[in-house]
């Protein structure tokens, strides 16, 4: 079987990938990785930093980071939720279950969402047997606090990945505070907090520098930044105009 990745676009990226992932996307008929998912994947696997990944609407962020994330925890994804990524909506949350779902197709790598309008087995399910990717919001991350204390350690000993959606969204407001607290708590129930790492994903972040402060407080100078601004890309439009003749003088005459 040959590469899939177009070898004169990054094959490197590539093949950093876990072997089931690389299937997957041979299986999608991808021909080429994306310019910020070759530099995501490279980020993400090839060192130990917070990441922003930012680029416009329909760029690939999704991809860019899990494909790297899933890659990571692909061997070792049972006994524990390995990464979080963290949603401002159920709509965004729903629509990021399938499609990280689809991705861990050839991956023994379960895939759960929380939110008020997930049925109550399913959450038992999780409890009784975390592993894999939790898809969450804020406020489910609260309710978890206040009603299910007493398993927040068995959950989340092993996290290793906190994705944080639609960043800009949580910046300088009352719900990112909110959300920035929860996080600190959630890392105080894994085996080593210093080792989870936070990959904020954004269409637009006006300033970086606040983006980079909210990942880490303490030490900002740490969160790679990797940015597509979207160059090279051409944006067509069709224009419709409609004319009329006039109408002839009889039409204009008063009757």
């Amino acid at each position: 079987m040959t590469n899939p990745i177009t070898p004169t676009v990054q094959p490197a990226a590539f093949e950093l990938l876990h072997p089931a992932v690389q299937r997957r996307l041979w299986d999608m008929h991808w021909e080429s990785l994306r310019p910020l998912q070759v530099s995501g994947i490279r980020e993400i696997l090839t060192t130990r930093q917070h990441v922003i990944l930012a680029a416009p609407t329909a760029a690939g962020k999704t991809e860019a980071a899990f494909l790297p994330i899933l890659s990571a925890i692909a061997d070792e994804s049972a006994g524990s939720v390995r990464a979080v990524y963290v949603g401002p909506l159920k709509a965004l949350i729903n629509d990021q279950f399938a499609r990280i779902g689809d991705l861990c197709t050839h991956l023994d790598m379960p895939v759960h969402s929380w939110h008020g309008d997930i049925a109550a087995n399913k959450k038992a399910k999780l409890i009784a047997d975390p592993g894999g990717v939790l898809l969450i919001t804020p406020e489910s991350i609260e309710s978890l606090f206040v009603n299910r204390p007493s398993h927040l350690r068995t959950v989340f000993a092993g996290l290793r990945f906190i994705v944080i959606d639609e960043l800009h969204t949580f910046l300088d407001n009352e719900r990112g505070l909110h959300l920035r607290s929860l996080l600190t708590r959630l890392l105080g129930k894994t085996e080593n907090p210093a080792t989870v790492r936070l990959i904020g994903l954004s269409a637009t972040i006006g300033d970086m520098a606040v983006a980079k402060r909210y990942l880490a407080p303490d030490a900002p100078e740490t969160v790679s930044l990797v940015e597509d601004a979207g160059g090279g890309k051409e944006l067509k439009l069709r224009v419709h105009c409609y004319l009329s003749e006039p109408l002839p003088p009889e039409h204009n005459a008063t009757e």
